[in-house]
């Protein structure tokens, strides 16, 4: 993901209002209401006596009681793109297979009125089909197919990957109604208020995007027995200006002619509020009592949170601070019996003078006050740089990233550089937070760059990308274990500090060329490497590779 990413991420669902209002809906849509209704994953839970005192269960995230590190990976879904109900278009295979059917490259808001454009200078390059996954897990896959989610779930384990971090998508903007069929399963807070002669209309909207794989996830690994099991964290991806611009126009006068809302519903700060704690309820109903769900050493069920400086600037179109949400989660969780949330920033952005226009923005202006749906500014950019000692004072615990794209002048235009970014990132951030044991920096690592499925690196309204040098930063199992190895020392230098986290992006973030999934391609090469630099330095041997693996593509 990448700061424009978001203009790529547009759900349209389809809230039917039984009343006969008109339906929202977009031509990316991903869910009828009908699959948003299926019931909620089913999962095995604990009460917080037992996640507080069966220390089993908790993951920690301090190294002077281990001398392990604990490798997690982002897990990226995908969704259909497809308007039409009976046909699903995967994102990622749409893209990746061809470029007739790939959303990403006929976005506008991104590449202009024409979408992305090729010409005999900038020819198109694909397909890509060295990404396409290995026969064991079933070619181009269906996002949600079972026999494939227990086999990443299987690789993930077996290749010493401890944890996935699951980028989480939430629409603010959704209403729907409880007492209609396919809307009845999905989630809202047990009793907060509805309208009873609206088919039960929920008083506070919102729900849950692009959580299919999610789902199926979390009810494979239940299945599992506990030493099999993976344990999971929330990704938070609050990073769409689309989503944002649809939470404004809630009750704004064409939503109400076209009766997506009614008299009385409106986006002020108070149903802003609301919606941040409906969000809190749901991670803690829904995930943070299962047994496989993520947790420091003190029980505190632990969230990353991507691009915060998203969430931060529009909060303040509100007068409210990310310290007060971030306070205000933390606060709902104790009041259900947990100890807290421990949030971790996942985050990067631009560092030299010359780039501060493409700074982390801390404001957000609407260009008319009276109308701030119809759009408005980011401002008060800062670098990185100066972002980064902000983070404690704003409720976070720690720092991470998902992709480093340059360390001051440093860019990535090959894995040698994009080593180098990242040695970079590593030192700066570890010695930053040396001596603060409050604050940890988890040591992150990428796989490499490559975005040509998507149009290329960077998105621009002229329909051709900014940066396509950018857009080979490939590594190899070699190259890729070396920067392991530079970051698992970087982490055991550091571990009162840093503690004993390295993540690594991603699992599956195919768009970007980002990911270790076994693949036609590199076969099982980034998996290897992953277990000979931890899994095979803990027990001292290779141990044997899953039974599938042996019938599956290796390199």
């Amino acid at each position: 993901m990448k700061i424009f990413w978001p203009f790529l991420l547009i759900l349209g669902i389809v809230v039917i209002d039984p009343e006969g209002c008109e339906h929202a809906d977009s031509e990316t849509s991903d869910k009828s209401s009908e699959q948003l209704a299926e019931a909620e994953t089913s999962s095995e839970s604990l009460t917080t006596e037992e996640a507080l005192g069966d220390s089993s269960l908790l993951r920690t995230m301090d190294t002077q009681n281990s001398t392990q590190q604990m490798v997690g990976v982002y897990y990226m879904p995908s969704w259909n793109t497809s308007s039409d109900p009976n046909i699903d278009r995967d994102s990622f295979w749409s893209c990746i297979t061809g470029r007739e059917d790939c959303a990403s490259l006929q976005n506008t808001a991104i590449w202009g009125p024409r979408g992305r454009i090729y010409n005999r200078q900038y020819p198109y390059e694909g397909p890509y089909l060295d990404r396409k996954p290995i026969a064991a897990l079933k070619g181009f896959y269906k996002r949600d197919d079972p026999a494939v989610i227990r086999k990443q779930l299987e690789y993930m384990k077996s290749y010493g990957i401890d944890f996935f971090a699951y980028d989480w998508f939430f629409g603010r903007h959704y209403y729907y109604h409880l007492y209609f069929g396919p809307q009845a399963k999905i989630y809202y807070p047990e009793g907060w208020k509805i309208d009873p002669n609206r088919d039960g209309r929920v008083a506070v909207p919102g729900l849950e995007e692009w959580n299919d794989q999610l789902e199926v996830l979390l009810r494979e690994n239940a299945k599992l027995p506990a030493d099999k099991q993976m344990k999971w964290a929330i990704n938070w991806c609050d990073d769409s200006d689309e989503r944002w611009r649809a939470w404004l126009d809630i009750g704004s006068p064409e939503s109400m002619a076209v009766g997506r809302n009614y008299r009385g519903e409106k986006p002020d700060k108070a149903l802003y509020l609301q919606v941040h704690d409906k969000i809190t309820q749901l991670w803690i109903d829904k995930y943070f009592k299962r047994k496989d769900y993520l947790r420091s050493e003190d029980g505190r069920p632990i969230v990353y949170f991507y691009f915060p400086q998203d969430t931060e600037s529009r909060a303040s179109f509100y007068g409210i601070t990310m310290k007060e949400l971030l306070d205000r989660s933390k606060d709902l969780a104790r009041k259900n019996g947990l100890p807290g949330i421990k949030f971790i920033a996942v985050a990067s952005g631009a560092m030299m003078p010359n780039e501060r226009q493409y700074g982390m923005p801390t404001k957000w202006v609407p260009n008319n006050r009276q109308e701030p749906w119809r759009g408005g500014r980011y401002t008060d950019r800062l670098l990185f740089q100066d972002y980064v000692p902000r983070l404690k004072g704003m409720g976070f615990e720690g720092l991470t990233g998902y992709v480093y794209h340059n360390h001051y002048q440093q860019d990535n235009k090959s894995y040698a550089d994009m080593r180098k970014t990242y040695n970079g990132h590593w030192q700066e951030w570890s010695e930053l937070f040396k001596n603060d044991p409050a604050f940890e920096y988890q040591v992150p690592v990428a796989m490499g760059w490559d975005m040509r499925p998507a149009g290329g690196t960077w998105p621009q309204q002229t329909g051709f990308p900014s940066e396509p040098i950018k857009d080979r930063v490939h590594s190899t199992k070699s190259t890729f274990k070396a920067k392991l190895e530079d970051a698992k020392k970087q982490s055991e230098k550091y571990k009162s500090s840093n503690g004993n986290t390295i993540m690594i992006c991603c699992w599956n973030e195919y768009l970007e060329g980002n990911y270790i999934e076994p693949t036609e391609g590199h076969g099982f090469d980034y998996l290897e490497a992953i277990k000979e630099v931890f899994t095979d330095r803990r027990t001292g041997f290779i141990p044997s590779p899953p039974a599938s693996a042996a019938n599956s593509t290796s390199p």
